[in-house]
């Protein structure tokens, strides 16, 4: 346990999220003041992985960077029997909100928490915009753009006469729905930075864009149907602004917590890069509502967007059991796969689960890099842009944790780390 009047200087404890994607928290503290920033969980097949324990009362705000589960899955379990504060922007709440009751659902019972922790969580917190500053006790706290996440921001917190930027996970480049992410920083003392691509560049998004739709239009003319496994919150309304850009000529079906999103979306417009596009979008996709519209969207070709983007619950596994059985099919991945859940499986060894089953999946299956992650090249150039005087690399697999801390070292001359889960730093 923690006894905050020892602590001198301010203590940075890394919870989960690092050298690993899922369950971000980063613990941080000084004699008077414990933030967490984030408090995620990692969807590993069946089993909820949750940041290592840190006791509800040591902890007096809670800091939530975006609504994916991976950073607010776990949030509300601070809120049972207890009341304390919690900061995310305008549009996450919502969005938050909508995800963990999603996730209480799905999980039927299997949580620690429950939708009045949520409800507490949520709608007593306090709510920022972008560039809004909260300023509390003795802290200063500001949400810029991170442009990875409808809502999502990058954290920079000021207390004790330091500055501390946490990006969250971050983009710099602008897409159909968002604005890439602010980067005209102040100086800044500590910066936490993400490395989920540290390993490679992305290819040019409006190659990759034409070569989506290309694609999509080539397995429909076949007389296929293209199922796009997308995250609810952000990813399934790129897919379709990306569709409604091109002039997609075909039948586009739309399901599962997508639609109740892009309708929250669309009353925050000054949150996207382009609100038109994405009016425009909703009102040419085909919504799905029912059990029966599921079915007929299977009798004829056309493009099924529907979470979940990694195969984990939602939609998408009632579509694949047959989209997966014919050659002339397309399972199209627009996310990042993370290690041990049934997407990568899918996608590295072209296997699923079916009733129980381990099948071999018949479908062709192609990813698309249309990722909300900054690749290598640009975050060395956030991190040489931050020029921070300590930096830790989080939020990637174990070698691109590494190998971004050490471009740091190496080239630029920081102090730079890649923690592991539970070592603690004192700055």
């Amino acid at each position: 346990m923690l006894d905050k009047k020892r602590i001198k200087k301010m203590l940075i404890k890394f919870l989960g999220g690092v050298r690993e994607v899922g369950r971000s928290a980063i613990y941080l503290a000084d004699e008077g003041k414990c933030f967490l920033l984030d408090a995620g969980v990692m969807l590993s097949g069946r089993e909820v992985k949750y940041p290592m324990h840190i006791p509800p009362r040591e902890v007096d705000e809670i800091i939530i960077t975006h609504a994916h589960l991976d950073h607010v899955g776990a949030a509300p379990i601070f809120f049972i029997g207890l009341g304390r504060r919690s900061f995310l922007t305008t549009l996450t709440a919502p969005l938050a909100k909508l995800i963990l009751l999603d996730f209480i659902r799905v999980s039927k019972g299997a949580l620690p928490f429950e939708i009045l922790e949520v409800d507490k969580f949520v709608e007593k917190s306090e709510k920022l915009n972008y560039h809004q500053e909260a300023s509390k006790n003795g802290f200063k706290l500001t949400f810029l753009p991170a442009g990875h996440a409808p809502g999502g921001g990058q954290v920079m917190l000021e207390f004790k006469g330091r500055r501390i930027l946490y990006t969250g996970d971050i983009n710099t480049v602008e897409t159909t729905l968002l604005k890439g992410a602010f980067t005209d920083y102040p100086p800044i003392d500590i910066a936490i930075v993400e490395s989920t691509y540290a390993n490679k560049n992305h290819p040019v998004r409006e190659d990759i864009e034409k070569e989506f739709v290309e694609k999509l239009e080539e397995v429909v003319e076949r007389k296929g149907i293209a199922l796009v496994p997308a995250f609810g919150i952000g990813r399934s309304q790129e897919v379709i602004t990306i569709l409604a850009k091109y002039s997609f000529p075909y039948e586009v079906y739309y399901d599962g917590m997508a639609r109740t999103v892009t309708q929250i979306l669309l009353d925050f417009p000054e949150w996207l890069s382009n609100p038109s596009l994405l009016e425009k979008a909703a009102g040419e996709v085909i919504w799905i509502n029912t059990q029966r519209q599921r079915e007929s969207a299977l009798k004829n070709p056309g493009v099924i967007v529907t979470p979940a983007g990694m195969l984990q619950g939602g939609p998408v596994n009632f579509y694949l059991k047959k989209v997966g059985d014919s050659k002339k099919n397309l399972i199209a991945f627009v996310s990042y796969q993370v290690d041990g859940t049934p997407g990568r499986l899918l996608l590295e060894k072209g296997v699923t689960t079916v009733d129980g089953k381990l099948v071999r999946v018949k479908s062709e299956i192609k990813h698309f890099e249309l990722s909300s992650h900054s690749g290598k090249s640009q975050l060395e150039a956030l991190i040489k842009k931050i020029n921070a005087d300590t930096t830790f690399i989080v939020h990637g697999e174990s070698e691109n944790c590494e190998r971004l801390a050490e471009y740091a070292r190496r080239v630029l001359g920081l102090k730079a780390f890649a923690p592991k889960l539970g070592e603690s730093y004192t700055v």
